[in-house]
């Protein structure tokens, strides 16, 4: 499904991410993971074309994407949950999830995407017409993933979902994002801090140390060897 080869990407002399390469299967959930500055935002960020690279290649079932506009790359299926749950506050939680279906011709599908978004996360549903900014910080987690998923993505990058948020509720948002990937045959980005969780989802880890890949392997296994957890994950 994504495929990111020898992808390098630098900042002037800083080299944030160095020929990194690993995919991401079809309905699969693949958990990037590493200390802060270890690339793992701009990695997501260079997928969805916010950040270009300096060499390597991005491909979407073997279309490489990597010169496309983040708008072009969206429409061809990829959604981007940015780090800091980032919702339009003014807007009201049901006029947030119209405007990320607005890509979407099929004005039946829209209204659907919309019904989805409430049965998945239903703190939302009873909270449709309050403005964002009265939104709980999970609550606005819940919001900016189903935003995402409203415009019917292939593949979600999840940046971060974690951040800030109470255990129980970080458990939930976890056993949905698996559901979704289920259900719909999502394939997940997901990019994490806290290891524990993301391992408990995922089908596959890669591990990441100031830009590159240290690891990388079926998560459960990943989870299972003390001396990678102690080195880089923090458990």
């Amino acid at each position: 499904m994504l495929e990111i080869t020898n992808l390098t990407v630098a900042y002037g002399p800083i080299v944030a991410l160095d020929n990194v390469s690993f995919s991401v299967a079809d309905g699969s959930i693949t958990a990037v993971l590493g200390a802060n500055g270890a690339g793992k935002t701009t990695l997501v960020r260079t997928i969805s074309g916010l950040v270009r690279s300096r060499a390597g290649s991005v491909r979407l079932d073997g279309r490489d994407i990597s010169r496309l506009a983040p708008e072009a790359i969206a429409r061809l299926g990829i959604g981007h949950v940015p780090e800091g749950r980032g919702v339009l506050a003014e807007l009201t939680v049901e006029e947030n999830l119209r405007l990320g279906g607005l890509s979407r011709a099929d004005r039946a599908d829209r209204q659907a995407a919309l019904s989805e978004a409430y049965e998945l996360f239903m703190p939302l549903a009873q909270r449709r017409h309050l403005p964002a900014a009265t939104l709980s910080g999970g609550e606005r987690q819940m919001l900016s993933i189903a935003r995402a998923l409203a415009a019917r993505p292939r593949v979600l990058l999840l940046d971060e979902p974690s951040l800030g948020l109470a255990g129980r509720v970080l458990t939930q948002i976890m056993a949905r994002i698996k559901q979704l990937v289920e259900d719909r045959k999502l394939s997940v980005l997901l990019i994490e801090q806290n290891a524990r969780s993301a391992l408990s989802v995922a089908d596959d880890a890669v591990v990441l140390s100031l830009g590159r890949i240290v690891a990388h392997d079926r998560a459960q296994r990943l989870a299972s060897e003390e001396g990678l957890r102690h080195a880089y994950l923090g458990f």
